[in-house]
């Protein structure tokens, strides 16, 4: 009986996707930018609040959302990997696997001159950080400003003396996520060895805080 519910389940999302699909290829078809919003997400039928990256999966395997692709020039499956959350698990592909304590440790830097830049992320930090530590530890998760700069230092020196940036400029935002403990805990100079590295340009705060109450094991 369980085996029969669970493949009817299956039947059913793939053919909510396959409505999707159409819906979709109906309207006039976008160029999806690299930073999307949440609106953007549901006026294309994602909510991107609980879609998890191997629902998109589905739409690259199903040969009737691929005819209808490339019949409407319009790529489905990209829009969906652009709205979904990879720390998510779908419950009817995976009922039994949950990522919950997938990682020992994370680390976010940011760069403090910077930091305007990035709003969710300053807010994150200034209004979620000590909830987050008080329930997962220093042990296990920390936030530090970041020591190194992405722009060539020589660039970098220009551009102060010309007054375009002050002496905080640099990267952006950025998490790594880190599979065992290490001695002495990690740094952000341990970045090749860090399992997951995610660039937090235009994260929401609130799915930030999410993922790491997710993946993170508890204090």
């Amino acid at each position: 009986l369980d085996k029969n519910l669970n493949k009817m389940s299956k039947m059913m999302l793939s053919l909510t996707l396959l409505m999707v699909a159409i819906a979709l290829l109906q309207s006039t078809p976008v160029v999806a930018a690299q930073k999307v919003s949440e609106n953007w997400c549901l006026e294309r039928g994602f909510d991107p609040t609980n879609l998890s990256c191997d629902t998109c999966r589905l739409i690259d395997e199903s040969t009737t959302i691929q005819k209808l692709q490339q019949e409407q020039n319009i790529n489905i499956g990209e829009e969906c990997r652009q709205c979904c959350q990879f720390h998510k698990v779908n419950p009817v592909l995976h009922p039994d696997y949950s990522l919950r304590g997938k990682y020992k440790f994370a680390l976010l830097t940011y760069n403090e001159g910077g930091l305007s830049q990035f709003g969710e992320i300053k807010d994150f930090l200034e209004r979620d950080l000590s909830d987050v530590l008080s329930f997962k530890g220093e042990s296990k998760f920390k936030a530090v400003s970041s020591t190194k700069s992405a722009m060539d230092p020589e660039m970098r020196m220009q551009m102060m003396m010309m007054g375009i940036m002050n002496g905080g400029g640099g990267g952006q935002p950025k998490l790594m996520l880190f599979d065992k403990h290490k001695k002495g805990g990690w740094s952000e100079e341990d970045e090749e060895e860090a399992v997951e590295i995610i660039k937090l340009r235009g994260w929401k705060r609130e799915d930030l805080k999410d993922m790491l109450m997710t993946l993170l094991p508890s204090a």
